[in-house]
């Protein structure tokens, strides 16, 4: 099995003018949120909106920056909310948006696949 890399597009809820942003990130279903790197998220038009509390992958505890963005991976566009990633931080494709998308992670064909949304 292995990583699981794709583009997505990231853009400014709001229509200010902002270029639409394009990066590759890692499909990570163990990331609750995506996180992009903050300067990218800045040339996108997306604004801090407030913070959140996050536990890294080495175990600490930080609070980082989130925002409201569009996110389009493999054809769909949703409306999600994104962490201001920093210097050294991954850039994270992260749960909620695989699960808002309809998208799951193949890890063994390493691409992103159609799921069903379930409702129980």
């Amino acid at each position: 099995m292995g990583e699981v890399r794709v583009s997505i597009e990231i853009k400014a809820l709001g229509s200010n003018g902002a270029v639409p942003q394009r990066v590759e990130a890692l499909a990570d279903t163990g990331a609750t949120l995506t996180m992009i790197p903050g300067d990218v998220l800045k040339r996108a038009g997306v604004k801090p909106e407030g913070s959140v509390q996050v536990r890294m992958a080495d175990g600490r505890t930080t609070d980082r920056p989130i925002g409201f963005a569009w996110v389009t991976v493999e054809g769909r566009s949703r409306p999600a909310t994104v962490m201001f990633g920093e210097a050294g931080d991954m850039v994270l494709l992260g749960l909620t948006v695989l699960e808002e998308t309809g998208l799951a992670v193949d890890p063994v064909n390493r691409t992103l696949i159609p799921a069903p949304f379930n409702l129980f």
